[in-house]
């Protein structure tokens, strides 16, 4: 499955698992939706989807994930790779 997040506009991850549902994607005009750059920070669950090929979507999977936008010279100061901090 995929999973395309708008960085504009997306909606807001749920906060478990099971909360993380297929309405997630179909029904995004009845969501909260936010922007990256204007929070900075984001933490949820969001659904991988697949289409058939009677167009139906289905959840594959769930990925849990935290969005933090930085500045460049954020990014220069707490590069990430070798020695860094948990959970970056």
């Amino acid at each position: 499955g995929t999973i395309e997040l708008d960085l504009n506009r997306f909606p807001r991850g749920a906060k478990t698992s099971k909360q993380c549902t297929l309405e997630m994607v179909t029904n995004e005009a009845e969501l909260p939706m936010i922007s990256i750059f204007k929070q900075k920070r984001v933490k949820g669950w969001w659904p991988f989807v697949a289409r058939h090929e009677n167009d139906e979507l289905e959840i594959t999977g769930k990925v849990e994930a935290e969005l933090h936008l930085l500045t460049a010279e954020e990014a220069e100061k707490s590069p990430a790779g070798l020695a860094r901090n948990e959970p970056d």
